[in-house]
C-alpha cells in the first residue's frame, strides 16, 4: 500500500521483519509480521463470534456478523481511533493481511466446489442454464456494446 510524501512522490511502507527476539529483549511484539497477523486474526475472528452470537435470536446468518465486525473494526468505527489503527492495522501490515485474506478465499471456494453436487445441476436442465447464461452474457455483452460509443457529451463540452 504506497503513500504519498511530503514531496509528492509515492513510496511503500518498509516491510515488516517476521518475528521478534522478544519481549524480554526490549522489542514490542506488535513491530513484527507474525505477532500481529496472529493478533488481527484472533481479534477478528473473536468479535465476530461474539457479533454472530449475539445476532443469533435476530435470525441472521454469521455472514452479517463478519460484515458488522469488518465495520466495527474498520475505519468507520474503530478506526476512526488513530492510536489503535497504528498498532492492530499499520499501513506496512496490510500486504500480509491481505495476502492471508486472498488464501483463506481461496481455501472457501475450494470447499464450496468440493461440495458442488453435479448431479444436481444436472436435474435443473436447460431452462436453468439458460437463464444462468443469459444473467451473465447479456450484461456482458451490454458492457461491451456501450465502451464502444463515443462520449458525445464530453466532445461538446470540451470543444
Amino acid at each position: 500500500m504506497a503513500a504519498l510524501n511530503a514531496n509528492g512522490t509515492l513510496s511503500c511502507p518498509q516491510p515488516m521483519k517476521a518475528t521478534s527476539n522478544g519481549v524480554f529483549q526490549g522489542d514490542s511484539p506488535l513491530d513484527f509480521a507474525l505477532p500481529l497477523a496472529i493478533l488481527q486474526i484472533c481479534l477478528v475472528v473473536l468479535l465476530t463470534r461474539i457479533l454472530a452470537f449475539l445476532i443469533r435470536p435476530l435470525r441472521q446468518p454469521r455472514v452479517i456478523a463478519e460484515i458488522v465486525g469488518g465495520i466495527l473494526l474498520g475505519p468507520s468505527a474503530l478506526g476512526r481511533n488513530k492510536h489503535y489503527l497504528n498498532k492492530v492495522f499499520p499501513a506496512k501490515s496490510l500486504t500480509v493481511l491481505d495476502t492471508l485474506a486472498n488464501l483463506g478465499l481461496l481455501f472457501f471456494l475450494f470447499l464450496i466446489g468440493l461440495e458442488l453436487d453435479l448431479k444436481s445441476l444436472r436435474r435443473t436442465g436447460k431452462k436453468a442454464l439458460s437463464i444462468a447464461a443469459a444473467g451473465i452474457s447479456l450484461p456482458f455483452l451490454l458492457g461491451i456494446g456501450t465502451s464502444f460509443v463515443p462520449p458525445w457529451n464530453y466532445q461538446q463540452r470540451s470543444g
